[in-house]
């Protein structure tokens, strides 16, 4: 069942992100300058975003229901006791990590129905709210709550940030690949003013959300590592040596995006070029940012590397 709780975690991790970073796009992208974002773009943009919402809450929710089965199965020591109704009553309900896995099993449920309201009005606010308790209720369970006491609450409040800070940026890219499509696109002159404005502002954002992954990643490596011998000394330190690894390669591309390619694209008259170029690199960062998400989704069924080395 190994092989199942680390896809079904890659599953999770990738809708929820996906669907916040949309949703927030959405708002910081798009919606902060009603004035200079045509009705014509919101449309087109919310059709998208309810197809992408809407198949990322049935992914989050089918992953949550095969992540519970597996942990089931892990906890009892036996696969077929993922099929077994009282087993999993009983994960569900006598362990923290059921408890918890409940109430984000009701958030996807809602989020579901939240895509099918039938004023879009209200709708966006609610996607946004409940993919934002799925994001972050993440750091409810795992790694995070080992330990006792105030380690334990501020592991949890350094890993919520964390994963809302990859949120806005890893989810971030997935509409920003849109955009940019759109704007390559043979109809796509209207579109390339909406890019002019909109890519800088995510690179704004991406400032903010970087520093914030990199402070809150370095905390994270010292509680769960603990020193520079076990983060090269153990499997665990390794595996997340690469995970820092892509996550440095991810920065500098984006750092590239924001000096070399952002200019020319705000610069050029016919910015067909630029617009290709950059598509194609933040293509290369959002599948860098998906494999940290692999990495990451492991690294959560392995014991820390400070076990190890306290040990």
């Amino acid at each position: 069942m190994a092989e199942v709780l680390i896809v079904s975690r890659v599953l999770q991790f990738a809708a929820v992100i996906v669907v916040f970073g949309c949703g927030a796009f959405r708002v910081y992208g798009l919606a902060l300058d009603a004035k200079a974002t045509s009705a014509n773009t919101l449309i087109a943009f919310d059709a998208w975003f309810w197809r992408v919402t809407i198949l990322g809450a049935v992914v989050a929710l089918l992953s949550g229901v095969s992540l519970l089965l597996a942990v089931t199965a892990n906890m009892a020591g036996s696969a077929a006791a993922a099929l077994d109704p009282d087993t999993i009553s009983t994960v569900l309900f006598d362990t923290s990590f059921g408890r918890v896995w409940c109430w984000r099993l009701l958030f996807a449920l809602l989020l579901i129905g939240g895509c099918l309201a039938p004023l879009a009005r209200r709708r966006m606010p609610a996607i946004l709210v409940l993919s934002l308790l799925l994001l972050v209720s993440l750091g409810w369970v795992g790694h995070a709550v080992e330990g006792q006491g105030m380690v334990r609450l501020v592991h949890q409040i350094n890993q919520m940030v964390h994963l809302l800070a990859a949120g806005l940026w890893l989810g971030g890219l997935v509409p920003l690949i849109w955009l940019l499509g759109r704007a390559r696109s043979p109809s796509g002159a209207g579109w390339i003013s909406v890019a002019r404005d909109v890519v800088p502002r995510f690179s704004q954002m991406g400032y903010a959300a970087v520093a914030l992954l990199a402070a809150t990643g370095a905390i994270n490596t010292l509680l769960l590592v603990g020193s520079v011998e076990a983060l090269t000394g153990t499997p665990y330190g390794r595996l997340l040596s690469l995970k820092i690894l892509l996550f440095s390669v991810m920065v500098v591309l984006a750092l590239i995006n924001r000096f070399r390619l952002l200019p020319h694209l705000r610069r050029e008259p016919q910015p067909s070029a630029p617009i290709a170029t950059l598509a194609r690199s933040v293509l290369f960062e959002q599948a860098l940012g998906f494999a940290v998400l692999a990495v990451v989704s492991v690294l959560g069924t392995w014991p820390p590397a400070i076990h190890h080395h306290s040990g």
